[in-house]
């Protein structure tokens, strides 16, 4: 085990930064100390507030008030205002001295995608998602110019035709029938004839 903190409860709602060290003289627990730089917390000077608590785990802390203010402006508080601490941490002897950060918090989910940044781009994006799930299925029926052997139902193929203006669109063979003839000198050809499923989107 070493020093942690657990929890906190800190308003102004900002980054604070967080010294704790063993109490290695009466041997009774942890001082706390809070600042709001780095900077500060490394030189020791302009601290915000302080405590001194009992070793253990997950330990309430209630800090008094030091000359420094936060940086956000605003008195030292609660966040919560129904909870009676502004710190929960754990310690123990033999931790020594422990520097940590405790940052702002928010009840609400994480932004999953940092570039939706403005109403305008969120739409975009929310009419993409509904376009993608409202589409129609078009069939058709193809006659390819000799058997492929490899082919199966279910496999997925694109499709290029001239004449209809394709160009590698994705088509799902629904179904596969071998066409035969045999032409005047009794030669026999065989020829694929698929049913084909293609999805369009349908944007409205």
């Amino acid at each position: 085990m070493a020093h942690d903190v657990n929890d906190w409860n800190i308003n102004p709602n900002q980054r604070f930064f967080v010294r704790l060290e063993e109490d290695t003289v009466g041997n009774v627990g942890t001082f706390v100390d809070l600042y709001n730089t780095k900077a500060d917390m490394d030189a020791e000077t302009n601290r915000v507030a302080f405590a001194t608590v009992p070793f253990g785990v997950v330990v309430p802390v209630t800090l008094t008030e030091d000359t420094t203010e936060p940086s956000a402006g605003e008195p030292l508080g609660f966040f919560n205002t129904d909870l009676s601490y502004h710190l929960k941490i754990t310690g123990q002897v033999g931790d020594g001295i422990t520097k940590l950060q405790v940052g702002p918090f928010t009840d609400l989910p994480p932004v999953e995608d940092a570039l939706l940044v403005t109403e305008a781009m969120i739409q975009a994006r929310a009419t993409l998602e509904l376009n993608r799930g409202t589409h129609s299925a078009f069939r058709r029926t193809v006659r390819l110019d000799k058997h492929y052997e490899a082919l199966n139902e279910g496999d997925i193929v694109d499709l290029s035709s001239t004449k209809r203006g394709l160009v590698n669109e994705p088509n799902r063979i629904d179904d596969i029938s071998i066409e035969v003839s045999v032409n005047e000198d009794g030669e026999l050809s065989m020829f694929d004839v698929v049913n084909l499923t293609v999805f369009e989107d349908v944007v409205r």
